[in-house]
């Protein structure tokens, strides 16, 4: 909402809509992403671009955090610059210089702790 008019913005209006349009398994993987999203990156600006969720500080235009995107059975949460991201666990996947993603294919996976704390590392990093 904007916090002057409290009318939704265009990108929570285009948002919605594109979360709209997927099937009813992956638009709940998105929301809940979503969701994780927000409550750990506070103050991030969430935006569509090439049909995708994205996130990046509000102060800076390039730079961006990470996107959420729907694909055919799952849904990937990826990070422009998750090469550099301390992941124990190994979820991360992909072999680029910068980015990496991991696949979603459960809301109960979109919930886990470990996801929060690679949005809030990747969050922390773009904000130094």
């Amino acid at each position: 909402m904007d916090r002057v008019s409290g009318q939704a913005t265009v990108e929570a209006r285009t948002a919605k809509k594109l979360i709209e349009s997927f099937p009813t398994q992956i638009r709940e993987i998105i929301e809940t992403l979503r969701a994780v999203a927000s409550s750990n990156m506070p103050g991030a600006q969430e935006f569509v671009y090439h049909g995708a969720l994205n996130y990046k500080l509000p102060e800076s235009p390039g730079t961006w955090i990470c996107y959420i995107t729907a694909l055919r059975n799952y849904v990937r949460l990826g990070f422009f610059f998750g090469a550099s991201l301390s992941d124990p666990k190994e979820l991360l996947e992909g072999t680029g210089k910068r980015m990496r993603h991991i696949k979603v294919r459960t809301v109960r996976d979109a919930g886990t702790d470990e996801l929060a704390v690679l949005i809030r590392l990747a969050w922390a990093d773009a904000a130094n």
